[in-house]
């Protein structure tokens, strides 16, 4: 199985900034701010063959902080509508060719295998909930889906030109929230940790809500690297502050993050759509 290596690209501080403020209704992180559509797309993929631990100057720690509530900007229809960002070039969803989002198989929770089971992607075990909410009523989104895809531990993503690992989707309860099982995915040369989403309307994926990156503080996302021993990932050093997407700012987009790196973490994230 062959994947394609990816593409191109800062420093805020992560839990300095989270608030516990309450987002009614829900126990989970939210992105704040001002809609912002990106035109273009992340810059094509070349291979990377970085090794070692590098550069990593943060210690790392045994354990991460446990989940806060991200801040925001108000409740009911005050709450801000998070950032939109390109879907970079490796959507799957059959605008530039590979198509893993329409196969039936694709609406899974765990999506640490290509969709037939096989093809199990190495890498510190990562649960996601990500919860949407309305912005106009500030209310959860029941009967939405989410589309979530990202790269493996060494930076690659699968479909381009084959595979279909770290790629799924799932509907949201009546709370909201779609919940996925993946790995903690690398980074490569050029971009910062990130994890693409898409929210629809429903699972006939036939109306797009939003589309955007999920970030984290380079800090925090540094001191994981170094203790799970992510040597490809430390070396590949870009930070937020000169990722060509979230240079200008991730302030509205850091998931929450609780956990140990040497076995499972959990991570937090709230859509408001």
């Amino acid at each position: 199985m062959t994947s394609q290596t990816p593409p191109p690209a800062a420093d805020v501080s992560r839990r300095s900034a989270l608030a516990l403020l309450g987002l009614a209704g829900v126990g989970a992180a939210a992105g704040i701010g001002v809609v912002r559509l990106v035109s273009g797309d992340e810059t094509s993929p070349s291979s990377s063959s970085a090794t070692g631990a590098g550069a990593s100057t943060v210690e790392p720690s045994a354990t991460v902080d446990a989940p806060a509530v991200n801040p925001t900007t108000g409740s009911g229809s005050d709450v801000a509508t998070t950032p939109a960002e390109t879907s970079g070039p490796f959507p799957a969803d059959g605008s530039n060719g590979a198509d893993v989002l329409h196969d039936p198989r694709a609406l899974r929770s765990d999506i640490r295998t290509d969709l037939d089971g096989s093809n199990t992607q190495d890498g510190v075990e990562l649960d996601l909930a990500l919860t949407v909410i309305d912005g106009a009523s500030g209310q959860p989104l029941a009967g939405a889906a989410v589309y979530v895809w990202h790269c493996n531990k060494a930076g690659e993503y699968s479909a381009y030109p084959s595979g279909s690992f770290l790629r799924g989707a799932q509907p949201t309860d009546a709370d909201g929230v779609a919940r996925f099982t993946t790995v903690l995915p690398g980074r490569y040369q050029g971009r910062a940790f990130h994890i693409h989403f898409r929210v629809y309307s429903d699972t006939t994926f036939a109306t797009e809500l939003l589309t955007s990156q999920m970030a984290m503080d380079d800090a925090e996302i540094d001191a994981l690297y170094a203790e799970a021993g992510y040597d490809r990932a430390l070396a590949a050093d870009t930070d937020n502050a000169r990722d060509n997407v979230f240079a200008d700012g991730v302030d509205h987009q850091l998931i929450v993050v609780a956990g140990e790196a040497t076995s499972r973490l959990t991570t937090t994230f709230v859509a408001v759509v």
